[in-house]
């Protein structure tokens, strides 16, 4: 490691400045208070769904950063290590989405039909609500600690031998670092602990797509339904990197470090992962629709043939697939940063609507958007940016203590 690039480095940290989270945090309770008070009001039904929508999107997103950083740790990839402690910093939403997954289960009475009707079918048993809760919350919670551990080890490879430099949380993961030894038993543990977490966000988060999207229908079902949703979290994940790096790019000065190259490479997967996530939507839809079975085909003509839906269904195509798809095409849109922003908006934008599609008309026949879905959908947005610009400064931007980061980057695998 380069003691020189590491101490550069961490000086940006102090780079962020602490008015935009405060700034962000005033986001976030404004959209927590307007949805305590709508869920005290005499409809409190629009706000659950919102909070559904926006919990689903967002912890999906946080997850995936993580998944981003054990995938390249797995296949020992070089060629984004600069870009894994961004990756990894959106994890930091992780503890909240905790917290946030025990307030869906204590309104289960509001968005989950299933939690108190009785449907006399085979699913009553796993649809019973001591189950759902016990399977979701017990999963989240194995993840998130060997997300912890995942993130612990991680950071501690790159701030051993200078806790004394450190404070605060920082300074207590870096504290009894005893040498290279310990570091590489690090890479050893990051190695055992990635698949763990991948299996298990595997696991978790298609407990999420049948518990808390599927069985809003309870008579509909897709064996392709979890993968459909943790890997649309993982695109949403790439869009979302490509967005904050950029913006710290400049901000803390990394333009060394993080280089056109490396968005020409996230451009790719990004254009890659779209196509992916249309092959799961139509591995879908084809056979529900071509077995023409009313238990199955009814929640698929309620989002494609019927308004208000329909013009949203189609929105969620074009923003999430065709947009993308064909934008990312010339290698210039790759790595011109307001062009790639703009389409890893687009993208995100689709996934939202994506969520928005599954779960509103299966619990209402009308598209309830105004000012109070906007001010909970910010209050995730002030959240989420709150704790990752937390996260990034309290730790370093790269992952300079990663055998593979090579300093100022010139590109290539």
């Amino acid at each position: 490691m380069d003691d020189k690039i590491r101490d550069d480095i961490l000086a940006k940290r102090s780079l962020i400045p602490s008015w935009s989270i405060y700034l962000f945090l005033i986001i976030a309770l404004i959209g927590f208070g307007t949805f305590v008070y709508k869920i005290t009001g005499s409809n409190p039904e629009n706000a659950w769904e919102i909070f559904l929508i926006n919990f689903l999107f967002w912890t999906g997103i946080a997850q995936a950063g993580i998944i981003f950083s054990c995938i390249l740790r797995i296949t020992n990839a070089r060629w984004a290590r600069a870009l894994l402690r961004i990756a990894e910093g959106l994890g930091a939403f992780l503890p909240i989405s905790f917290i946030l997954l025990l307030v869906i289960f204590a309104g289960r009475d509001y968005i989950l039909p299933y939690a108190t009707e009785h449907y006399h079918h085979p699913k009553d048993v796993w649809l019973n609500m001591t189950f759902v809760v016990a399977r979701n919350v017990i999963s989240f919670l194995i993840l998130l600690i060997l997300s912890a551990f995942y993130l612990y080890y991680s950071l501690r490879q790159d701030l051993g031998g200078v806790g004394d430099k450190l404070g605060g949380f920082a300074g207590w993961i870096a504290s009894g670092w005893t040498g290279e030894d310990e570091r590489k038993a690090i890479w050893k543990r990051l190695g055992q602990l990635a698949p763990a977490v991948l299996i298990f966000y595997a696991i978790t988060f298609s407990f999420f797509a049948w518990d808390l999207i599927m069985s809003l229908d309870p008579h509909w079902f897709s064996t392709l339904f979890g993968p459909y949703y943790f890997m649309g979290s993982f695109l949403g994940a790439l869009g979302t990197i490509i967005i904050l790096s950029i913006m710290l790019r400049r901000r803390l000065g990394l333009e060394e470090y993080i280089v056109d190259t490396h968005y020409h490479d996230m451009g790719k997967l990004l254009q890659g992962f779209s196509l992916f996530w249309v092959y799961l939507f139509f591995s879908q839809l084809l056979p529900i629709w071509y077995a023409n079975m009313p238990e199955e085909t009814g929640f698929v003509i309620k989002r494609i043939q019927e308004e208000p839906f329909q013009s949203l269904a189609w929105a969620v195509l074009t923003c999430v697939f065709i947009f993308p798809f064909l934008s990312l095409v010339p290698r210039t849109n790759k790595i011109v940063k307001p062009i790639v922003v703009f389409i890893a908006g687009v993208s995100l934008t689709g996934l939202w609507l994506d969520k928005f599609v599954l779960i509103v008309p299966s619990l209402s026949d009308t598209i309830n958007i105004g000012i109070t879905q906007l001010l909970i959908t910010l209050g995730f947005l002030g959240a989420f940016v709150m704790m990752f610009l937390l996260f990034m400064r309290a730790f370093p931007s790269i992952s300079v203590g990663d055998p593979f980061f090579g300093g100022k980057a010139k590109g290539g695998h």
